[in-house]
This record gives C-alpha cells, structure tokens and sequence, in this order.
C-alpha cells in the first residue's frame, strides 16, 4: 500500500516568538481554493479570462511525484540507436539519411512501414493492477498515461477513428483497464496524456507515406473528417473525459497544426473538463498542463527543474532513461541513478515543483527491470523521509550553495526540513537564520532519538550519527512543537 500522506499546507508558522513568512505571492499560489460544491459557482466559460479563475487542486499540490507511461506502437519497435527518442521514430524516419531512415531501411527493408508494426503491439503480458502496484511501490501519488501520442494511435476505442488498441494490435480498452484498476485500489490519482497533433494524417495536410519511394499510402484506422479539430481532435478530448474522469489532463503536440493553421479551441475542451468536475454529487478537483496553447493549471519543465523557486505551480517531467518510449538498444548506463532521481526529487519539491518521471513499457506491457528498480528506489527512499515531501512547502530560500553536500528546504505543519543531497559526516553546519529556537529537537529520520545542536558563530551545528539511513539524501527535520 502507498505511505498514507497527510494533505496539508503551511506557508506560515510560530517558531519561537518569529513568524516563518514564505515570500510574496508564494501563499496565494500555493493554497488554492478546494471544490467542496457546485451549487453557487458559475461555470467555467470557454475564455482564457474564465478557465484562469480555476484553482490547482489541493492533491495536487500535495502530491509532489507521479509517473508518466509512454507506450505504443514505437514500443514495438523499440528504437533506432541507444540515444533515440522511440516515440519520435516515425518523424524521424521521415527524413531522408537520418538514423532512423537509414536503420529502418537496412532492418526492415524499404517496404515496411510504421503502421506494419501495430500487430507487434500485443499488450499479452499487460497487467494493469501490477503496474499500480508499482506506482504505489515508487511512492507515487499520480500518473499519466499517453491515451494518444503523436503517431495518432489511440490505446482506447475512439467513435471518430479505428486507428486504436481495440481495433487494432492489443484488441483491448489499454487505457480503460488502467484507469480502472487505479480506481479499484484508490491508492494513485488516475491521469492521461493526449497528443493535440499528429505526425501524419490527411486532415491536416500530411498524409501517411513510404518515406522510400514517398508514395502516399493508408493511415491504418483512418477516418477522413474535413475539419479535424472540431471533428476530430476536441470530439476526443471530450470521449477522454466523459469516459474515464481523469484527475490530470496532460496536453502534448500543440505545434503539429493543420495546414490552415486553425485554433485548436482548447478552451472549450478544458471547460468542459473544469465544469464536468464541479457539476456533480461530489466535486473534485482536476488539473491541466500548459500545452493547450492558453490556460493552465502548472508550467512543465521538460527534461530539466526549475532553477528557481516559484510560486506559480510546476512540474518537472523526465526520463529514467533517453527515451520516452521504450528504447531496445538503450544501455543500462544510460539510464539515470536512483541517486539522481532522489536527489531531483528533494530539488523540485523544495522549489514548489512536482516531479513526473516517465517509464517506457515493452510491447508486451512489461515494464523494464531496470525501470522498476528505480521506482522502488525511490519508494523506499520515500518510506523513511516522505513526510518532508508529501503535502509540504517552500521555505523562503530552496537551498543553499557553496557547501560541500547540496542542502534543499521545505515546511512541513509543525516541522522545519532540512534535505541533505548526499551523506554528511561528523557536523552538519547550516546558517543561522534556520527557523530553529532554544526549546526545538531536532531529529534525523529513519533514526530514533534526538540530535545534539548548538548555535555558535552565527551558525547553527548539528552533531550527525555515525550511522545514516541513507547515502543518497537524509533528512534533518526540527520540531517546532517544542
């Protein structure tokens, strides 16, 4: 079972007769305004003006960590080279000379196309309730799977195309079955990710076509629509929401316009979106990236955090590896350390960000060893220290520079969080403005007792146990309480 998280949030706090102030701004955007009833809020308007009055989630905020899962077609492929991006397999190929032309062609042959592969997208061994159970192993609180990624493959049954995982390939609702599994156990929010653009479809001026011989050829499943936003893209978007409730609605591929360069009408969409959770019995709380070209909820931060601590709400989306999507000839030293990815996590936490680590199942609906392991690295990392992490908030400064060990802060109710990257020895040193009085305990978690201090030297010097529970990042929390 997932750690059981207190939501919460402190932006203020008592600490021996001072008041801990977070900076300006950082109150308003971090508390948001919970969805407790319908009645007497208007609805959301399909206006910039309007959506901007929506609030992030209180979950949201407190979550911190959630996973996200490319996987599709180029899952069955696998990639051209250890540092290609799987997912853009077929773009890539598209180019005369590229690694992924040349590799297809001498792989292949020149008369096999992309779509060739969809019967090699089995899903046989996927398993939807173990890969929730990762996500609670990994200590994650969310996630996000691609319900349609730029090939225009859709893993659910969509009305207005057969280019999807029931028709074709899996012959299975891939993202039905996870949302319900997720569901069932209660334990991780459900979210999707959907490509507003496509690659290649004729309804946006870019037809299918054998990158050989450039003969246009068919798009699997395709249903021609004139008008493919309002036909198609936004008549999606709305099966995504009615059908499966997603917490997250994760855009993606907005520069892949048609021809005509039309809005994409996100407005509508997110309204919809905004309005279906506010309308009900029981309102929730949901939430939405900045690839809809207007509105949002965060700001991502693509393969790199935020250098700065923000009050506007973040996240940082990453690979565990190179690729998004499954990537065969990916060495396993490539792939990032559970080291790195602690270490990012305590990074992003402590500058109001969330983390959204990306996993590439196999065709087959396996995750990769490796992959996992990494997960549960940080599970358990998180088993011992996620009470600075979960539900908590930044401090006045993220961090301090110039020591030898990097140190990250974040607030938890009653609790001040000090984060070191690494494992100190001896003394830990820390300046003299921590919110820290004469009557405050101070204790290392994953350890029993509490930690001999003193403030000398306008600094503060806390004695560190010879034993740590950690060599990635330990957590030196004070008690307010006290």
């Amino acid at each position: 079972m997932a750690v059981n998280r207190r939501h919460f949030m402190t932006t203020a706090a008592a600490v021996g007769g001072a008041v801990l102030l977070a900076p300006p701004g950082t109150a308003q955007a971090l508390t948001g305004t919970a969805l407790t009833s319908g009645t007497g809020i208007p609805d959301y308007q399909p206006t910039k003006a309007s959506l901007d009055t929506h609030p992030v989630p209180r979950w949201y905020k407190d979550a911190k960590f959630g996973i996200f899962v490319h996987w599709g077609i180029y899952s069955a492929i696998g990639g051209a080279t250890p540092r290609s991006a799987s997912e853009w397999y077929l773009w890539y190929q598209s180019f005369k000379d590229s690694a992924e032309w040349k590799y297809h062609r001498d792989t292949y042959g020149e008369n096999v196309t992309y779509d060739d592969f969809i019967p090699q997208f089995t899903a046989q061994n996927y398993d939807p309730d173990s890969w929730v159970r990762l996500f609670e192993q990994a200590g994650a609180e969310y996630f996000a799977l691609t319900s349609k990624h730029h090939d225009g493959f859709a893993l659910y049954p969509s009305k207005v195309t057969n280019r999807h995982s029931l028709a074709y390939g899996p012959k299975r609702d891939l993202v039905g079955e996870l949302m319900t599994a997720a569901r069932k156990r209660g334990t991780v929010r459900p979210g999707l990710y959907y490509s507003l653009g496509e690659f290649f479809n004729p309804s946006i001026g870019r037809p299918m076509r054998n990158f050989y011989t450039d003969k246009e050829i068919p798009l699997t499943g395709y249903k021609p629509v004139t008008d493919y936003v309002g036909d198609y893209e936004l008549k999606q978007l709305h099966e995504i929401i009615d059908r499966y409730d997603p917490e997250l609605l994760w855009a993606d591929g907005q520069w892949f316009r048609p021809t005509d360069n039309p809005p994409w009408r996100s407005e509508e969409a997110m309204a919809h979106y905004y309005n279906r959770a506010k309308n009900r019995k029981h309102p929730k709380g949901v939430v939405i990236n900045d690839r809809f070209d207007t509105h949002f909820d965060f700001a991502t931060y693509e393969q790199r955090t935020n250098p700065t601590m923000d009050p506007q709400k973040w996240e940082c989306c990453m690979t565990i590896g190179y690729s998004w999507g499954y990537n065969k000839h990916e060495p396993d030293e490539d792939y990032k350390t559970s080291e790195f990815l602690i270490q990012l996590l305590a990074d992003v936490v402590s500058k109001n960000g969330n983390l959204l680590l990306n996993i590439g199942p196999k065709a087959d609906g396996t995750i990769p060893g490796i992959m996992q392991e990494r997960l549960r690295d940080i599970g358990a990392w998180l088993k011992v220290n996620g009470s600075a992490i979960y539900g908590s908030a930044p401090w006045v400064r993220a961090e301090e520079e110039g020591g030898p060990l990097g140190i990250r802060y974040t607030v938890s109710p009653g609790k001040f969080n000090i984060i070191v990257l690494g494992a100190p020895s001896g003394t830990l040193t820390v300046p003299g403005d921590i919110p820290i009085s004469a009557t405050s305990r101070i204790k290392l978690l994953g350890t029993s007792g509490n930690l001999r201090w003193t403030r000398r030297d306008g600094k503060i010097h806390i004695s560190v146990p010879s034993s740590l529970p950690s060599r990635i990042a330990n957590v030196f929390t004070v008690d307010w309480n006290r």
